[in-house]
């Protein structure tokens, strides 16, 4: 179990643990005697975040900044709970004071565990690959080191360390980070995980051409646009429609005519857009299923599967609970991938080694006539093990234990 000082883990990774009521109630204790300790208040607010709590811990968290001025991690919590609550500039503004104190973050080490530097992107865990969710911590510590531009006002000074893994998204302003990683690799000797420079091929304008001529797979090619450009751009309809590095279906749209078109820049402002025609992919039952499968080290492993009647799937809208069918269905997936999938064999094989990452997944499905059309690729693909079904469970520890062992052969 995390320690309670560990304030820079992802919100919501640590599970509640009965044990921590005892320390609630010694935390209430110390917060009466020591008002103004910035320990316990982060301390409080740890334990709050794990019971869910979120709006308390903000002030708890908040507490703790305001008695420790130089507290880097309660500032990067900070950032990440206002983001979550929806609010941007909030969130921005508490990163930019985390990273200017500091760039490297270290969790409690574990007795016997291995060190891993983790290179990420400023800004909140979603740009990132989530390890915190599907890597062991008692098997291996996280130093998620931050590639900031700008100077820190403390020396970087880097822990000793087994691997680096490249846990950088591609994302529109991912560029200077990564190209920070393809050099920090480059000058250092120990065993990477996700290339850097693989990256890029993943952004959804660039996914098309990095599975270009792959037999029985498709992607449909999308334009990073302007707004100036958006309304007459020649776009075949009709089409979707969003800002560029929305996640989650934010303001992602069916466009029908130019004129739609239009009115949709008006009224979703943004600096740049992702447009790609739309692919019916509904099957033959009237319904649309979306797969994710996550890729360890060339292999592929089924994740979940989402149906739905609405071609804008997401796994946590779609009616999976409501149905009987849907779940066996789902079940199916996850015990027999290549059956469920029904696609060319070898073809994830392909996509996995065209990616090139060590560590990544994508979002796809199956048309008609076999080929796998796939939606998006990312190697920060939230995988997690809240799900209490056996079959989900059972999926989510053969991908923790393939990425563990990944982690240890890569490591020698």
């Amino acid at each position: 179990m995390p320690s309670l000082a560990d304030h820079a883990v992802i919100p919501g990774s640590a599970p509640p643990a009965p044990e921590l009521e005892a320390a609630w109630a010694l935390l209430e204790q110390a917060v009466t005697l020591e008002p103004a300790s910035a320990e316990v208040h982060a301390a409080r607010a740890n334990l709050l975040v794990r019971r869910g709590k979120l709006d308390l811990a903000r002030r708890s968290y908040a507490l703790a900044a305001r008695f420790d001025p130089y507290g880097a991690p309660v500032r990067l919590a900070l950032g990440e709970l206002a983001f979550m609550a929806g609010e941007p500039a909030v969130a921005e503004g508490w990163f930019d004071e985390a990273f200017a104190l500091a760039r490297v973050y270290s969790p409690s080490a574990r007795p016997g565990a291995r060190s891993a530097l983790v290179l990420a992107l400023p800004g909140p865990w979603h740009r990132n690959v989530p390890l915190d969710f599907v890597v062991d911590p008692a098997r291996w510590t996280l130093h998620r080191y931050y590639l900031a531009p700008g100077t820190s006002r403390s020396p970087i000074v880097l822990p000793a360390y087994d691997l680096v893994i490249d846990a950088i998204g591609a994302c529109v302003d991912a560029g200077p980070a990564l190209a920070a990683a393809e050099r920090f690799v480059a000058g250092q000797t120990k065993p990477v995980v996700n290339d850097p420079r693989r990256v890029a091929g993943t952004a959804r304008d660039a996914l098309a051409a990095t599975l270009a001529g792959i037999a029985g797979c498709t992607v449909a090619p999308v334009r990073r646009l302007t707004r100036d450009e958006l309304p007459g751009a020649d776009l075949t309809v009709p089409l979707l429609v969003r800002p560029t590095d929305a996640h989650g279906g934010r303001d992602l749209e069916r466009v029908d005519d130019a004129a739609a078109l239009a009115e949709y820049a008006r009224r979703v402002p943004a600096a740049s857009y992702d447009a790609g025609p739309f692919v019916d992919y509904r099957s033959a039952d009237g319904f649309y299923r979306k797969y994710r499968v996550m890729f360890v080290d060339g292999a592929a492993y089924a994740y979940h599967l989402a149906i739905d009647a609405n071609w804008m799937i997401h796994y946590h809208r779609a009616p999976m609970a409501e149905h009987a069918w849907m779940r066996a269905e789902e079940e199916r997936f996850l015990t027999a991938p290549g059956k469920a999938l029904a696609c060319r064999p070898g073809v994830l094989r392909d996509v996995a080694a065209a990616i090139g990452l060590d560590y990544a997944g994508i979002d796809c499905t199956v048309l008609a006539d076999g080929t796998l059309l796939v939606f998006e690729a990312d190697a920060a693909m939230l995988v997690h093990d809240f799900d209490p079904q056996p079959a989900k469970r059972a999926a989510y520890g053969r991908i923790r234990g393939a990425l563990d062992a990944l982690l240890a052969r890569r490591a020698g």
